[in-house]
């Protein structure tokens, strides 16, 4: 099936609206502002996995796009954008690093550098009055606190990422694709 192109055009679509709709979601359910993003980009593994990076990159793209347009949660869509929807299909090329402890400094610095980019944009381009007013109350103890504790959950979104993929490959792509193998 994913030989054909209308194979590999009907996987990504459908898989588009699945990320789109749990992006939405982000709005119905509270406190739903990170997990949405993160769940939505582990949805694009069987992509990235089937079909590569390219493939991934555009649904990312397509997603990301949409998500801007159609979510009022826009830091759920900021998250996705410049985080959470572009990490899953960097994540197998940082798997390279030979050291352990060379790939988890890289990992956080990318997160690191991603997430303040995002509440910077969030708080002086786009001044969400909202996210201001909750900004204005926190303190230099409270910011490394959360940094601290985005750290910590980055790295357990890397970890489950790693055990999605292990799910995808050796449990649902043999009874998707059968002749594959």
């Amino acid at each position: 099936m994913l030989n054909k192109t209308s194979g590999r055009v009907a996987l990504c679509g459908v898989l588009a609206a699945l990320m789109l709709v749990v992006m939405l979601f982000g709005t119905m359910i509270p406190l739903s502002t990170y997990a949405c993003p993160a769940l939505a980009g582990a949805i694009s593994i069987p992509v990235i996995w089937e079909l590569g990076a390219k493939p991934g990159c555009l649904l990312y793209l397509v997603v990301s796009i949409l998500s801007l347009f159609m979510s009022p949660d826009k830091e759920a869509a900021f998250l996705f954008l410049f985080l959470l929807g572009w990490y899953p299909i960097l994540r197998p090329k940082l798997q390279h690093l030979t050291k352990k402890p060379v790939r988890v400094v890289v990992k956080l610095a990318i997160f690191n550098l991603a997430i303040c980019l995002v509440y910077a944009l969030l708080l002086f381009v786009l001044t969400m009055p909202d996210l201001q007013a909750e900004a204005a109350h926190w303190t230099g103890l409270l910011l490394s606190g959360m940094l601290l504790l985005g750290n910590v959950t980055f790295l357990l979104y890397d970890l489950m990422l790693a055990r999605m993929t292990d799910l995808y490959v050796y449990r649902l792509r043999p009874k998707l694709f059968p002749h594959r193998f």
